[in-house]
């Protein structure tokens, strides 16, 4: 295997090292305030030319996928009017082997294919162009979406680079059937018809399950032959074809345009036209407005320029990954491979989008609640199926009930929006209910799945949504409490809470294999590692040395060193069907997908994990290797690109490879994992900052959601401790953010005064009073809860006051190098209470 190291950057030339590429994007990125959009663009692309890369670019209302480098799609994806895709092999597993579009080279008696071998290309999320010679031709193929208009913009450039005049003759044909949106059937019959001196066709499918749509292609560049103008043919297995002829002198060049649409038959007249007459304007708008969301919707800046270029793409993914259906543009999670929504795609990458983009996160819950009924079960699918849009709808054993009360949470304190989480609370107390319908005697949560996956059939106690459910109880009861519906049924999921981190290390715990263990069933544990036993460190249900275990064993056992972690291991799930009730071959051979591929969120959870440990270097370089651009591209089989999951068999040629390359996910969660490793922190009850930073964010700065309006954050300094923190050039004495502030300067060093660095309660205020050295922490929290604080001070404490009561014990400290580190645990007595501390 070539494991030599490739960077990526923005394309120079076709010549162009890539090394050299990226040195420019760096000196590029720096410049970034004021770009045009060329040169933002610029700076998205990646170029590739190593001749194996997958692609997938799109928008609004199509995408493209691309094998094996070759710059003719085996896949064009429609949604509008619904979501129909011209394909030529349903074989899921060998997408490659699609060709629905061919073009063929006449020269004199001889006749060539063009575009079936690899070129080298540039692309972002929504567009891509390739180049390469053929037949003494410099041929340029590129692929571009519109913003209001449902096309697919197909332009070739052919220059004559020979020294003589040649006659060009070029045919083009694309394999019109369609496949559904729901069963992906083939549906062939059409009525074909020519129009406009041949320069349109259009392609009329009298289906239901298609929506009656209709396939058209317009020609705005270079004129084609006439062809048989305004004949109606009845044709099964349609060919779209147009041929061009021209005289092109030495060194001189054609370009060739097509629009490639769809759209419903009552409506075609008028798109086509406005199409042909509105798309440059309409690509450019859709240009700027990705450009305009990567770049300059949200500041942000660090050191490291690898991770900030994908961070732009990141948010690139974000905003082109947007489909329409249904009279919405909503995320689906990749640009021309799925025809439905999916609930867990919103709302995992939702929660990245949280930290600086609310409004994409509100519309998707607004979304999510137009489609619940009067019962307030959860949507899991919305899709087009036969005749009309269906919703698939939540059961006991979804995780996605846990994650939108994961979500909403973090969108309630990011955005203090409570008229929006009001609406979806009825969805979040039914999520609850239902999914606690999967919970065992012993407290912890019983699926039929393993791990995080949506297949196999026997329940047993899963770490994964034992996890989840710890995290979404404290959650649900945040939200509660803000909405003040704090009722009996808040306090018992708090209990609750609490009997199940007690049972959590109890049951799941494995000493000999020093991980966190599934059940199988309720009598057998499961020999398995999985990815998802790792989102318990973040999320709080482990410490001490069972942490340290944990990330040794995932280093260990799960971590392939060149691609990162593997979904589960060891890989053998093929062979046991029958015991997990998988339906055939799901999970896949062995070293790919389910049975034990890398996936992007196995390499988030580890590296999230780190930073939980206080291992932010660890985690850097885990972000930066397996899953930026450039990181992904020095790996074996690598391309600058993201994944859905990648082949781990090492012994095999196709070790590395990248499938899903424009994954939506994987953009939401690098997000959410580059402002963890910038200082955020987030629990169920607040957000807050921690000095822990990686090399090279000391002086980081960023925008920040907060109470509905972007807040600059800004960093300086060094050490373990703040030294001063800012709110809005104010002095403040909390890390925690309790009110909107436009900006927070946080600088690293020694302590000057007293400061609240973490609580697990809603916290009003934190004041000092220097004369007298009195701190007071005012806080409001659900009765009964178990409540920690931790203050950092310069100075010891004398004595402390719980709402109003002299308190001597309740207090943990730990001293370092004259620093007091004080750790209160109370269990909340009153809505509102105080404590006061008074420093020597």
């Amino acid at each position: 295997m070539d494991n030599k190291m490739r960077s990526c950057g923005i394309k120079l030339s076709m010549k162009s090292g890539l090394t050299r590429g990226f040195f420019i994007f760096v000196i590029l990125s720096s410049l970034l305030t004021g770009c045009s959009s060329s040169t933002q663009k610029d700076q998205l692309n990646v170029f590739f030319n190593e001749g194996f890369g997958q692609i997938e670019v799109g928008g609004k209302y199509a995408g493209a996928e691309f094998h094996q480098s070759r710059p003719l799609p085996s896949r064009l994806s429609f949604y509008y009017p619904v979501a129909n895709s011209i394909v030529t092999s349903a074989d899921y597993w060998h997408r490659y082997k699609s060709f629905p579009f061919s073009i063929i080279l006449h020269s004199g008696s001889e006749q060539d294919t063009i575009g079936t071998i690899p070129y080298s290309y540039d692309y972002t999320p929504f567009s891509v162009n390739f180049e390469n010679t053929e037949n003494d031709y410099e041929v340029n193929f590129s692929y571009d979406v519109c913003d209001d208009l449902p096309v697919i913009v197909f332009r070739i450039v052919l220059k004559n680079i020979t020294n003589v005049s040649k006659t060009l003759s070029l045919e083009t044909s694309l394999h019109t059937t369609l496949r559904t949106s729901h069963t992906f059937a083939e549906r062939k019959e059409t009525l074909l018809q020519y129009h406009n001196n041949g320069s349109e066709v259009t392609a009329a499918f009298n289906y239901d399950d298609t929506d009656s749509a209709v396939v058209f292609i317009a020609n705005v560049g270079e004129k084609p032959a006439n062809n048989n103008n305004n004949q109606i043919k009845q044709v099964s297995d349609p060919l779209l074809q147009f041929k061009y002829e021209k005289e092109l002198d030495a060194q001189e060049e054609t370009e060739i345009i097509q629009l490639i649409g769809m759209c419903g038959q009552n409506e075609s007249k008028k798109i086509i036209e406005k199409s042909r007459q509105h798309y440059k304007k309409s690509m450019n708008n859709n240009k700027e407005r990705v450009l305009d969301h990567a770049f300059n919707q949200a500041y942000f800046s660090v050191h490291d320029q690898q991770l900030l270029q994908t961070l732009y793409w990141s948010k690139a993914v974000l905003e082109s990954n947007k489909h329409y259906i249904d009279g919405h543009f909503m995320p689906m999670p990749c640009p021309a491979e799925y025809n439905f929504f999916f609930t867990h795609d919103l709302l995992l990458t939702s929660l990245g989008a949280v930290n600086y983009n609310l409004e994409y996160v509100k519309q998707g819950l607004q979304f999510l609640h137009s489609l619940s009924k009067d019962d307030s079960i959860l949507a899991h699918a919305y899709y087009w199926k036969d005749t009309t849009f269906v919703t698939e709808y939540c059961n006991e054993d979804n995780w996605n009930n846990m994650w939108i009360i994961i979500l909403t949470s973090a969108y309630l304190k990011h955005s203090a929006d409570i008229k929006t989480v009001e609406s979806l609370y009825p969805i979040l107390k039914k999520s609850l209910r239902l999914m606690l319908e999967s919970k065992g005697e012993d407290d912890l949560m019983y699926s039929k799945r393993p791990d995080w996956w949506d297949i196999g059939n026997v329940v047993g106690a899963k770490v994964y949504n034992s996890a989840l459910m710890y995290k979404a109880l404290h959650d649900y009861c945040y939200i509660a409490h803000v909405l003040d519906k704090n009722d009996e049924s808040v306090v018992k999921y708090l209990q609750l809470a609490v009997r199940m981190k007690q049972q959590f290390v109890k049951k799941f715990w494995n000493t000999d294999a020093n991980y966190l263990m599934n059940w199988i069933d309720k009598n057998n544990p499961d020999y398995h590692y999985y990815s998802g036993s790792l989102i318990a460190l973040p999320f709080g249900l482990v410490d001490g040395d069972i942490k340290s275990g944990i990330l040794q064993t995932a280093k260990d056992t799960l971590l392939d060193t060149h691609i990162g972690i593997r979904n589960a291991m060891p890989p053998d799930f093929h062979k046991l069907i029958s015991l997990y009730k998988f339906n055939g071959m799901e999970a896949g051979e062995p070293y790919f997908y389910f049975n034990g591929a890398v996936w992007p969120q196995g390499n988030i959870w580890y590296a999230l994990a780190l930073i939980s440990a206080g291992r932010l270097d660890e985690a850097t370089e885990v972000l930066k290797k397996y899953l930026t651009l450039q990181g992904v591209q020095n790996s074996p089989n690598g391309q600058p690109s993201f994944y859905e999951c990648r082949i781990t068999d090492q012994k095999s040629n196709r070790y590395g490879e990248v499938d899903k390359p424009t994954f939506l996910w994987a953009g939401g969660w690098y997000i959410y994992t580059l402002y963890q490793l910038a200082g955020v922190r987030e629990n169920p009850w607040n957000i807050s900052f921690s000095p822990q930073l990686p090399k090279g964010f000391e002086n980081a700065a960023y925008d920040l959601t907060l109470f509905g309006k972007l807040c600059r954050v800004k960093w300086s300094g060094e050490g373990d401790y703040f030294k001063q923190i800012k709110f809005d050039d104010l002095k403040s004495y909390s890390a925690i953010r309790s009110h909107p502030v436009n900006s927070i300067s946080l600088e690293r060093g020694i302590p000057e005064t007293p400061y609240l660095a973490e609580a697990n309660c809603i916290i009003e205020a934190v004041t000092y009073n220097n004369s007298d050295k009195e701190f007071k922490i005012k806080y409001s929290d659900i009765l009964d809860h178990n409540v920690y604080f931790v203050v950092i001070s310069p100075f010891p404490i004398n004595n402390h006051v719980i709402n109003g009561l002299k308190a001597s014990d309740l207090l943990n400290v730990i001293e370092s190098n004259g620093i007091y580190k004080y750790i209160f645990h109370i269990k909340s007595k009153y809505n509102k209470n105080e404590i006061c501390l008074f420093f020597n």
